[in-house]
């Protein structure tokens, strides 16, 4: 059984001789240091959440997404056609991110995550995996003043997603994921995300992975089985009923269990997690189930997140 994360990781440590990306990102801003300084803050800030989930015994881990303020702006930034635009609430959260805004046809400008994958593999033993936005999840993210049609804009973005990570393959990443929450808002569309899916992950060979958090997922899990990714996340905190769909539905792909709240401080249960572990096993093959916290840890204090992860290392490590 495999541990992994889902993308995002607390920038902030709590160890106070650790590097303060937040402070150097403000006195960037009054102009008191430079690009060159604040880029070393970054580096040592990713290098030390590469170690920390190693250390942690995380098998598959990400770059925490340090350059990143959120699950689109990234990437809208090197796509023509978008605008940059306001802060917008994050699903039901108390963070916000900016709104992309769809201006003119859409295509694909630069890399966004190449690069970075490249520095944070070359300073990680462990596998780096990227977890980039799906096309739905992206085009629902966006405000639409071009397209008026929501099909259109969905499969441009995932041809332009599909260079990005056709890009990924080359650099030599082995583990590549979609972010698609919206779509368990929205499952009368899942017919055109399975589409988009299919087409950004075309002719490519690294793991193909799918994540579904936030969300309920009854109406959409058995459609994207039967797509051609190769593992499916599922957050299984938000809504515990989703287990029951898992194991209901469950068609012999990859599973990744989103078991441990990662939008709550309080620590879970070694007991809560087995039972999960037991339920699921009864139909799918353990060597087929990984572990996960349910969505991205940057919600959490970092002091927490660590703690999470370690519990989850620590089970994993037991079972096997």
């Amino acid at each position: 059984m495999k541990t992994t994360v889902v993308g995002n990781y607390p920038k902030i440590s709590s160890d106070k001789n650790a590097a303060n990306l937040r402070n150097s990102l403000n006195t960037w801003d009054q102009k008191k240091i430079t690009a060159e300084q604040l880029e070393k803050v970054y580096e040592e800030t990713i290098k030390r959440v590469l170690k920390e989930q190693t250390a942690a015994g995380i098998d598959v881990i990400t770059d925490g997404q340090i350059r990143w303020d959120d699950l689109v702006t990234p990437l809208a930034k090197n796509i023509t056609g978008f605008e940059i635009g306001g802060l917008i609430r994050f699903y039901n959260n108390n963070v916000y991110y900016r709104r992309p805004v769809v201006k003119s046809r859409l295509s694909f400008k630069n890399y966004s995550a190449v690069e970075q994958f490249k520095f944070a593999q070359a300073n990680s033993s462990k596998p780096v995996k990227v977890a980039l936005p799906g096309p739905f999840t992206f085009a629902q993210l966006s405000l639409d003043e071009y397209y008026g049609n929501v099909e259109k804009l969905t499969m441009d973005l995932a041809e332009i997603l599909h260079q990005e990570v056709r890009g990924l393959e080359q650099a030599g990443c082995q583990h590549i994921q979609l972010d698609e929450p919206s779509l368990c808002f929205n499952p009368d569309k899942v017919d055109l995300a399975i589409r988009a899916i299919n087409s950004v992950f075309e002719r490519v060979s690294t793991k193909k992975i799918v994540f579904l958090y936030f969300g309920k997922v009854g109406q959409v899990l058995p459609n994207l089985l039967g797509s051609s990714v190769d593992s499916i996340g599922v957050d299984v905190v938000s809504h515990p009923d989703n287990l029951d769909t898992v194991i209901d539905t469950w068609q012999g792909k990859e599973v990744i269990l989103g078991c441990l709240d990662a939008r709550n401080t309080k620590l879970e249960r070694e007991e809560g997690i087995r039972q999960m572990v037991e339920k699921a096993s009864k139909r799918v093959p353990l060597q087929k189930i990984s572990l996960s916290p349910s969505c991205g840890l940057e919600f959490l204090p970092h002091e927490t997140a660590l703690q999470k992860l370690k519990l989850l290392a620590d089970f994993a490590r037991k079972l096997n």
